[in-house]
């Protein structure tokens, strides 16, 4: 672009302007690098006030900072952990494994057992992809059958996030976020003829809507659904809202 525009005034505008940012692009950049190296441990110091001895949690997916959140607890206090197996990647089954292994009392059940298990269950802690304006989440495919589950059991449902997930797009269409990817994991396209008389489905996220949330934790405090536009306003301009 600035061969295009040659020598003149433009080009020498455009130079200033590219040094001019440079500083708060290198500041803002650092700034959310230090973020992300802190904000797993920040939001596993909350852990203590959610989670209390004996009570029987359930969670989904393989998200990180819900395995540190949980495992910040394990250290003091003594619980048992239910593992929604996410199929059909089977993510779930990964975090119980890492869980398990650090002494944590672990159970793995299948996605279509969630809603029967869900009544003995004391609190749903979930990981997301991306939180929504309006305190909705991304996540990953079976989120929001936990999430459900959990609303008719009355069962609180605790998101761990840190709030660099937070996006300033709106919800108007939900079904755009939820993304279909290959469908060969739920079911092979080797096992038979019956692939040519249905149309498999394989979601890679879910929309989860905020009236299935309790509460954020993240590594700002923690918040209800309702907050979460509050966030989005202070971390994006008017421009990055509505484009």
């Amino acid at each position: 672009m600035l061969s295009l525009m040659g020598d003149g005034p433009a080009k020498a505008a455009l130079t200033k302007i590219s040094k001019d940012l440079k500083p708060s692009l290198i500041d803002s950049l650092s700034e959310l690098m230090a973020e992300m190296d802190n904000l797993q441990g920040q939001i596993s110091a909350l852990a203590l006030d959610y989670i209390h001895s004996n009570e029987i949690i359930m969670t989904a997916g393989n998200s990180k900072t819900v395995e540190l959140f949980l495992k910040e607890v394990a250290k003091v206090r003594k619980f048992q952990l239910i593992v929604a197996e996410t199929a059909p990647q089977f993510d779930g089954q990964h975090l119980a494994a890492s869980l398990a292994s650090a002494g944590i009392d672990t159970t793995v059940i299948t996605d279509s057992a969630v809603f029967a298990v869900m009544s003995r269950v004391n609190k749903v802690i979930l990981g997301t992809n991306a939180v929504t304006p309006n305190g909705g989440l991304v996540a990953i495919s079976g989120t929001k059958i936990v999430a459900s589950a959990a609303k008719h059991h009355s069962t609180p449902v605790v998101v761990c996030t840190g709030i660099y997930k937070l996006s300033p797009r709106y919800p108007y269409d939900a079904d755009v976020f939820n993304v279909l990817v290959n469908p060969d994991p739920v079911w092979n396209f080797h096992d038979g003829d019956i692939i040519e008389k249905v149309n498999i489905m394989n979601s890679a996220f879910d929309y989860v809507p905020p009236e299935l949330i309790s509460l954020f934790v993240t590594n700002v405090g923690s918040h209800p659904p309702s907050y979460m536009y509050r966030l989005v306003d202070e971390m994006y301009t008017k421009e990055d809202v509505n484009p």
